[in-house]
């Protein structure tokens, strides 16, 4: 007698023989003890998961003698010629080459005919996804209404290829790939069977290539038995299938989490020269590396893994030593796999690939990256920030209490150490002096941008000290100065030039804002205007037409500020005035643009108002914007473009042959041009 391959050696042969498809077993089953059964089935699965298996045996399930059953007999004469494929009330099709239409139309010819032993003729289409469109049109009047003696199985691996017309009238099953570790256990049981010995890692390699086929499991179980004598071992397995061993990928596994780029080369070589296919070494060591960022995210990870109990404490202290860098070496070797399966020299792609993963950096967080960040600023400032000067720093004028410092992020500075207080009174008077340089540095930088008129050149900007623990010690050894007292003046409240209430506090420049808000308040400049919130001195242009000329760089469509006069020029608050309504209309339009572009430039949230004054005029009325120049040059350009395709030749043409037409669009006679 010939050789039965296992595959059909060890074919289901009732519905509980089959692995890994309870839910359509199941449903089957169930249909045909409650008489529920329709003329009409599509399965659909991958190759090897049991589709043209189950359809047999919903056959014999529907031709035995004990018919309908859920189970059959397998002993009838009716079953047994369905199992040896004989029987001539279940034919079997082969859609692939029996295509089309004259096929189709002989098979609606025998479907009119009773079944010859049982009670229904079941009609099994392989592939069916290969029919023509001619064969599935002339297919669907009978299946949609076929003879009550028939039934039709469809079988297919591409469903998606099939008309939603066929798709509306059958019943879909899904077969799902059978998992590894329920192939390892059928595996098993085949060899236990056959009387073979076997290690488990290497029926758990063959089920890894099987890939969740049963066939195709079976299948290569019969190649590797074939050429082994005695036990079954992985080490035989690997090399004649020619895949990578487990030992083989965790080795490398092992090499990349421990940075040893010299011991996964070595391993890579060994593979090459026992004749491993490199494309797919680096999708078992892809599997291998998500396996390790499984087991850093889940709890229990074995049921995810296609691991063994013994493997998986190697497995965890993988994932330990790449504590921080799983994901990264995960997707770095994705893009390896990848390039691997395509590169000419598949070797050499994968080993640069492998080192560049020993050398991979675990990433930082970036909150703690922000924390150190805040710690050393913290040190290099001397243990604190600046007090703001002048009203701000100590008691207001109104006599309330300072508050404490606060910074941005809405958290208190860190706690200092109060420092000895020997190296305290060592501490020269020059590092109070530069504390004080420090702070007033940036205070005049922010003053020069706000509104350097407005600070008198003989007032002095002072800042303190930052606030520290010795702060007592400090100030023996530096008295602070004393301002001088403001001058008292009858007129309304002075425009001084305030900081920003969101931004004040969380820079060192705040204090100098605050100590010019003082020199402002007694200098006799602001208090002698007639009007107190008008900047109409000659002193307060050239700060506001500054401004104005950033605005105008950056926002190039805004050329109406040009005509505007500022009213009121405080750091919270801008009022423009605009000589005639036109002009205060368009400002009007563009209120928002204009307040962005002020608050981008200014670095400050400010209020804008617009008012209609007859005093304003444009500082240079003869003066045009880059804006308005580039307009009236695209402008200029276009009328000269019309008339070039006014005096085309084409033009000229159409107008003798057709009278004189209009055109509608010229973009054409222009292209053309």
């Amino acid at each position: 007698m010939s050789y039965l391959v296992l595959a059909r050696k060890y074919r289901p042969q009732t519905f509980s023989d089959v692995i890994g498809q309870e839910h359509v077993t199941r449903t089957l089953q169930n249909a045909i003890r409650r008489g529920r059964i329709h003329h009409a089935f599509l399965f659909c699965g991958g190759r090897g998961t049991g589709k043209t298996t189950t359809a047999r045996i919903l056959a014999k399930a529907l031709s035995c003698d004990k018919a309908p059953t859920p189970e059959p007999c397998n002993q009838c004469p009716a079953c047994i010629e369905i199992t040896n494929g004989t029987s001539v009330d279940v034919q079997e099709i082969d859609a692939a080459s029996q295509n089309r239409v004259e096929d189709i139309r002989e098979l609606r010819e025998s479907i009119r005919y009773a079944p010859v032993r049982g009670k229904k003729k079941l009609y099994i289409l392989d592939e069916v996804h290969m029919l023509s469109t001619s064969a599935f049109n002339a297919l669907l009047k009978t299946l949609e209404e076929p003879p009550p003696h028939a039934l039709f199985v469809f079988a297919t691996t591409d469903p998606h290829k099939l008309p939603q017309t066929i798709l509306s009238r059958v019943q879909r099953y899904d077969f799902k790939l059978v998992p590894t570790a329920r192939l390892g256990e059928h595996l098993s049981s085949v060899l236990t069977k056959e009387g073979i010995s076997f290690e488990p890692s290497a029926v758990q390699l063959v089920a890894r290539e099987g890939q969740g086929s049963v066939r195709d499991s079976l299948s290569l179980l019969d190649q590797v038995l074939a050429s082994t004598e005695g036990t079954l071992t992985e080490a035989h397995v690997s090399s004649v299938l020619g895949v990578a061993d487990r030992g083989l990928i965790v080795g490398l596994g092992r090499a990349i989490t421990e940075r040893d780029p010299a011991t996964a080369l070595q391993l890579i070589d060994s593979a090459y020269g026992r004749g491993f296919d490199l494309s797919q070494l680096a999708k078992t060591l892809l599997g291998h590396l998500r396996d390790l960022l499984v087991i850093a995210v889940v709890k229990d990870p074995l049921p995810l893994l296609e691991a063994t109990p013994s493997e998986l404490e190697e497995l965890r202290a993988q994932s330990d030593r790449a504590k921080g860098r799983a994901e990264q070496l995960f997707n770095r070797m994705m893009r390896v796999a990848d390039e691997t399966s395509r590169a000419a020299l598949p070797r050499y792609v994968l080993e640069v690939g492998v080192v560049e993963l020993c050398a991979i950096e675990p990433m930082q967080p970036i909150g703690e990256l922000v924390d150190r960040l805040e710690l050393l600023e913290d040190r290099l400032g001397g243990g604190g920030r600046p007090r703001q000067a002048g009203p701000a720093a100590g008691a207001s004028v109104g006599g309330e209490e300072p508050r404490p410092f606060v910074a941005s992020t809405g958290r208190p500075p860190a706690p200092r150490q109060e420092p000895s207080r020997a190296s305290v009174g060592a501490a020269p008077s020059a590092a109070v002096a530069m504390q004080v340089a420090q702070a007033q540095a940036p205070a005049e930088r922010v003053a020069e941008h706000l509104a350097p008129a407005m600070v008198p050149q003989a007032a002095p900007v002072v800042a303190s000290a930052p606030i520290v623990a010795a702060a007592p010690v400090v100030a023996a050894s530096a008295p602070e100065p004393v301002l001088p007292e403001p001058v008292r003046v009858p007129e309304p409240a002075p425009v001084v030039v305030e900081p920003a209430p969101s931004t004040a506090t969380d820079s060192p420049a705040s204090s100098s804002v605050a100590a010019s808000s003082s020199v402002a308040a007694s200098s006799p400049v602001a208090a002698s205007s007639p009007v107190a919130a008008s900047l109409s001195t000659a002193a307060s242009l050239p700060d506001f037409q500054t401004t104005i000329a950033k605005i105008m760089d950056s926002h190039p469509l805004l050329a109406i500020l040009d005509d505007a006069r500022p009213l009121v020029w405080r750091s919270d608050e801008v009022v423009l005035g605009f000589e005639k309504d036109t002009k205060l209309e368009m400002a009007e339009h563009k209120r928002e643009g204009i307040k962005d572009a002020f608050v981008s430039v200014l670095g400050a949230n400010i209020s804008i108002d617009l008012k209609l004054d007859q005093a304003a005029r444009p500082a240079d009325p003869s003066r045009w914007s880059r804006h308005e120049a580039q307009l009236q040059a695209s402008t200029d350009d276009k009328l000269s473009r019309k008339r070039e395709a006014e005096e085309h030749p084409a033009r000229q043409l159409l107008k003798a042959a057709f009278g004189n037409v209009s055109f509608q669009s010229p973009t054409l006679l222009d292209e053309v041009s």
